[in-house]
């Protein structure tokens, strides 16, 4: 049993590490042109767009990837849940983006080195925060559990049919994700501030669409996928996935404390 709960560790970690090996690869090779597509497409919109594409490819991939598989597991989602949670994942972020377009746009003149690196500090709170308190829900989860009372009580109001089809907790870790600064965001917005008549929240929705529209959607399903041909370990590849969120969550804490000190 030991050897078998070893195995499925190994094969849940090289997931998690797949976009990190493969699309981290590629980062560096196009870091560079990524950086001039704002100078060779005049549209300073589709320019977003292409923008987002690019980075969708290469570090928005590897960097939330983990994250979206370590939940996956954690819910014991299929190809289908898998697709939808990953969705709505990015669906937090794209929201995420567009507040933070809409107030460099607001706040232009005041922006500063000094006020971004403060904000970015109290983001990666939030975030880790999220991060942990989700591992934490899925770890306390009692599989099992039997109850009572009538189902209609639990759900008078219809909570359990909207849970199902909206999943908060996927949406809350996009929306926090996407409230930590991504420096191909910031670099686009601060150049789209130097334009005319340009509308920064519009920019920020369509780079964050751009990077929605990557690998990382079909490995959310492919993750459900293949998690699901293990039905007999699902309780431990839930538990893997709640630490391994824990884990990370605790990482993200403390580099941002050790980024304060």
């Amino acid at each position: 049993m030991t050897v078998i709960i070893g195995s499925l560790f190994c094969v849940f970690t090289a997931i998690v590490k797949f976009g990190g090996g493969v699309f981290s690869a590629l980062t560096s090779s196009r870091a560079k042109f990524k950086m001039t597509v704002l100078e060779q497409i005049s549209n300073p919109y589709l320019a977003s767009l292409v923008l987002g594409l690019l980075y969708g490819l290469t570090f928005c991939t590897s960097a939330c990837l983990p994250y979206i598989v370590s939940y996956i597991a954690g819910i014991g989602a299929g190809f289908k849940k898998g697709l939808a949670v990953t969705t709505i994942y990015n669906a937090g972020r794209i929201l995420a983006y567009a507040i933070i377009g809409t107030a460099v746009g607001l706040l232009s003149v005041v922006v500063s080195e000094e006020i971004l690196s403060a904000y970015q500090e109290y983001s990666s709170f939030a975030f880790a925060a999220i991060v942990i308190f989700i591992g934490a829900t899925i770890l306390m989860k009692k599989s099992g559990t039997k109850c009572d009372c009538p189902e209609q009580t639990s759900d008078r109001f219809g909570i359990s049919k909207l849970t199902n089809r909206f999943d908060l907790r996927a949406f809350s870790m996009g929306f926090t994700r996407g409230l930590v600064l991504c420096p191909a965001l910031v670099g686009l917005l601060l150049y789209a501030v130097t334009l005319s008549q340009v509308n920064l929240t519009l920019v920020a929705v369509l780079f964050g669409l751009g990077t929605a529209l990557s690998p990382l959607l079909i490995l959310g399903g492919a993750t459900g996928w293949l998690l699901n041909k293990a039905p007999l370990f699902s309780k431990w590849l839930s538990k893997i996935g709640g630490i391994a969120l824990v884990a990370m969550g605790l990482g993200v804490l403390l580099n941002a404390i050790i980024t304060i000190i």
